[in-house]
């Protein structure tokens, strides 16, 4: 376990972000009006909010199954259960990171290290063949839903805003996997420039783990039966994030088009994608506040749907990865941690 004797400034600046997102979000719902919330929330229909919630859980499952596979190529002892506990911890350390997948990915491959055994690059490979499977098919449905939003609606100028933003972020993330997948040089010279400016990492071993990595994506990537089953249960995800809304506004009768469904999802993917608050906390809300609205959606179910969802997929994944993640010993918060759960640190024995 790792001890601070006092906060360092990944954890002051987590405070500080964490506030700010806590006050983004208590000002989101103050606007739509708590009055007109609880009105809301007092007429769901809870056997509905029952189905949402094993919706919820079932997405988690369908996540960590999908990664499990890519792990199961070369370790097949590892349990889909064990799987399913470690992505809860990575989705704790996600919700406290404002950078999208940065401490929550590392936390797997932590993970993987000390619990079953699996060398560091191996494990990266596993969680970023699993990142990669999930972004094509984020990818696809953003820009679905952006047409949709397109035909059927006049966007709003900051909805533009977050599409640019998004925009840049797909294109690096589309550049590390294109650079990855074909072992373009161009990878090599970014890791040889950074390890010249960080005295403690010697290129000639950090590229050399980056190599060793490199083929063992690749060589998971090119696997077809793995790649189609994964892509089948990323697409199974996405069907069930849209039933989880249509359910979830059905229990407070009123009835929405999937169409408008996809749109918001859309919308929510390129909210989280740029790095925000911990989590896109208070961000997410308000954009996805503000695009049900502009569908058409009362404000206060709105709100209340908004709300619900992520009392459950933001706090409470936060609460019980949070209490998993602290039993296996781990800090869930502060750059130290982040700095050491990457690969580098994990392969060089810096980070355990």
């Amino acid at each position: 376990m790792i001890f601070m004797e006092k906060p360092d400034k990944g954890v002051l600046k987590f405070i500080g972000l964490f506030i700010v997102g806590i006050v983004i979000f208590l000002s989101v719902f103050s606007f739509v009006g708590f009055d007109e919330i609880i009105a809301a929330l007092s007429q769901i229909y809870l056997p509905y909010y029952a189905i949402v919630v094993l919706l919820i859980i079932t997405n988690i499952f369908t996540w960590s199954y999908r990664w499990n596979l890519f792990i199961k190529i070369n370790y097949p002892d590892v349990s889909a259960w064990d799987t399913f506990k470690n992505t809860l911890v990575g989705m704790a350390m996600n919700n406290l990171t404002p950078i999208f997948k940065m401490g929550g990915e590392a936390a797997r491959v932590y993970l993987l290290k000390v619990r079953h055994g699996i060398e560091g690059r191996k494990g990266l490979a596993t969680v970023t063949s699993d990142l990669t499977t999930e972004f094509i098919v984020d990818f696809i449905l953003v820009i679905v839903s952006v047409v949709f939003l397109m035909v059927f609606l006049s966007p709003p100028i900051w909805l533009y805003g977050i599409l640019f933003g998004f925009v840049v972020m797909s294109s690096l993330i589309v550049f590390s996997i294109f650079g990855l997948y074909t072992g373009k040089k161009i990878i090599s010279k970014m890791i040889s420039w950074c390890c010249r400016r960080i005295d403690r990492f010697d290129v000639e071993i950090v590229l050399s783990k980056y190599s060793s990595f490199q083929k063992t994506f690749r060589e998971t990537m090119e696997n077809k039966r793995i790649f189609i089953s994964t892509a089948s249960l990323t697409i199974l995800r996405k069907f069930i994030t849209i039933s989880k809304y249509y359910i979830l506004f059905a229990a407070f009768g009123y009835a929405i088009s999937p169409v408008n469904i996809v749109i918001a999802i859309g919308v929510g993917y390129m909210l989280m994608i740029i790095p925000s608050t911990p989590g896109s906390l208070g961000i997410f809300e308000g954009g996805m506040v503000s695009i049900f609205v502009i569908l058409g959606v009362p404000a206060g179910i709105a709100a209340a749907v908004v709300f619900l969802d992520r009392l459950i997929w933001f706090w409470g994944t936060t609460s019980a990865g949070g209490l998993l993640g602290t039993y296996y010993g781990l800090s869930l918060v502060g750059s130290r941690v982040i700095e050491a759960y990457t690969e580098a640190d994990i392969e060089l024995g810096k980070g355990i």
